[in-house]
């Protein structure tokens, strides 16, 4: 398995949207069930800077090419991509254990 960590800022006007709560609870819960249909993704957690609004997530992937598919696919297009000011920073580690599981290499 594979440990990936996605950081992004938003576009301004993804900025004044998030700035709303409700709205912004709308669009994460969105992104969480398109999320839960993806192939080979087994974790996904979310985090946002309450100041600038930048996105981010940490994904555990089964296997690097899931990961790899789901990077071509629309979903990571419209999640990603079309918020993102600028390249969103993308980090791929091996996932080595977790709480629940224990050691896992």
């Amino acid at each position: 398995m594979i440990a990936v960590i996605v950081k992004f800022q938003v576009k301004d006007e993804v900025k004044k949207q998030l700035a709303n709560v409700d709205v912004a609870r709308k669009h994460i819960q969105k992104v969480v069930e398109g999320c839960r249909n993806i192939p080979g993704l087994r974790e996904k957690f979310f985090i946002m800077d309450p100041e600038t609004y930048a996105q981010g997530a940490m994904l555990i992937w089964e296997s690097r090419e899931q990961f790899e598919e789901y990077m071509k696919s629309e979903e990571y297009q419209e999640t990603v991509l079309d918020i993102c000011e600028g390249d969103p920073s993308v980090e791929v580690y091996v996932h080595t254990a977790n709480l629940i599981d224990g050691v896992l290499i």
